[in-house]
């Protein structure tokens, strides 16, 4: 006699598989609806090899089966005889409008890969406790688009990883507990602030995590009030402390240091600006859609241009903001933005004209 485990046919290894990718589809349908392209789009970038005729059997398959108590596999089929398949929870809310479900889509399609890539399985979670208090709504009614046409380029978001993430969980803790943090190094200093190697460790009242162009950036106070902003990134070290810290004293002066900032560059003096620049008008039309600055006011001139008018202070991201307009814009005030302008673009030419070697210190030094 032999104990040799007796070898499945392979009948019984096909049922096997099917039965795994069913509750695998069926565990999909707790996100939300799907069509053929949908679920076809899901099973290959999950690594399910399996034909669209043979989902749409399965999906047949689910209609059939009561898989769990008070849940259903409901098919419907819309005016272009187009058939998409939802779960509906029996205790399901409905006071929903199609309008709040494309709200959640594009904040879902939308919001940054900086944030999402990393959290996908986070948001998954979310995304189903949503869909099952709403699953009797017209979820299904624009599920394709919802699904596979909302695209975000993550042109200028930074790439975060595991090493950004826990530095993310660990400032919120401090956040919430008004604890100190000290930061021992930074790996980027994208907010240009005026430090050197001597003012670390640098201890570090947070105030807020700050979303500014693609990265996230602790922002907040040192020992003396100075404002300090620097990025989340993977070379920046800091370790957390129990040392508590008074926000509600330094909330007013926090937000108000803040406002005077255009972007978040450490401003190069403590003064306050009036600011104008002139746009072509075709150019300023396109600009005076965004928000730049809480004080920002546009005007057309005779001429058609625009004029905007700022309040702020002046920093590194301001002199990079016009050097997009190039020959777009002028500066009309303060004459001191004016020169810093003339004296960066002439720094351009003769580094292209005299093939001159680009240098860190010197690019900096006018900030």
């Amino acid at each position: 006699m032999t104990n040799e485990t007796p070898k499945l046919s392979k009948h019984t290894l096909t049922m096997s598989a099917r039965m795994e990718r069913l509750i695998r589809i069926y565990n999909r349908l707790r996100r939300g609806p799907v069509t053929i392209e949908i679920i076809k789009h899901w099973t290959d970038s999950v690594g399910i090899e399996v034909s669209s005729r043979q989902l749409y059997r399965d999906l047949i398959t689910l209609q059939s089966l009561q898989i769990a108590e008070g849940e259903n596999v409901v098919e419907f089929v819309d005016e272009k005889n187009r058939k998409t398949w939802k779960l509906e929870y029996e205790d399901g809310l409905e006071n929903i409008s199609q309008y709040d479900i494309n709200s959640f889509f594009l904040l879902k399609n939308f919001a940054p890969a900086t944030i999402v890539q990393q959290r996908r399985a986070s948001i998954n979670k979310f995304e189903q406790i949503i869909y099952k208090a709403f699953s009797k709504s017209k979820y299904q009614q624009f599920i394709q688009a919802n699904e596979l046409y909302l695209h975000r380029t993550n042109f200028f978001a930074q790439l975060y990883d595991e090493a950004e993430h826990q530095l993310i969980e660990d400032y919120i803790w401090a956040l919430h507990n008004n604890r100190m943090i000290v930061i021992e190094s930074v790996g980027i200093n994208s907010a240009n602030m005026h430090v050197t190697e001597s003012d670390f460790p640098l201890a570090l009242q947070p105030m807020q995590l700050v979303f500014h162009r693609g990265r996230t950036y602790m922002a907040g106070f040192n020992n003396m009030e100075k404002l300090i902003i620097f990025p989340i990134d993977r070379n920046t070290r800091f370790h957390l402390t129990n040392t508590k810290f008074n926000r509600k004293n330094l909330t007013d002066s926090f937000h108000e240091k803040m406002g005077l900032l255009f972007g978040i560059s450490d401003p190069i003096d403590d003064q306050v600006y009036d600011i104008e620049i002139e746009y072509t008008k075709a150019y300023g039309e396109s600009w005076m859609r965004y928000f730049w600055h809480h004080s920002q006011q546009w005007r057309q001139l005779e001429n058609g241009n625009y004029m905007l008018h700022l309040q702020c202070s002046i920093g590194r991201e301001l002199v990079g903001f016009l050097g997009y307009g190039l020959d777009k814009i002028k500066v009309h005030r303060p004459q001191l933005l004016k020169d810093m302008l003339v004296e960066k673009a002439q720094r351009m030419v003769d580094l292209h004209e005299q093939d001159l070697p680009i240098d860190e210190q010197e690019a900096n030094k006018m900030y």
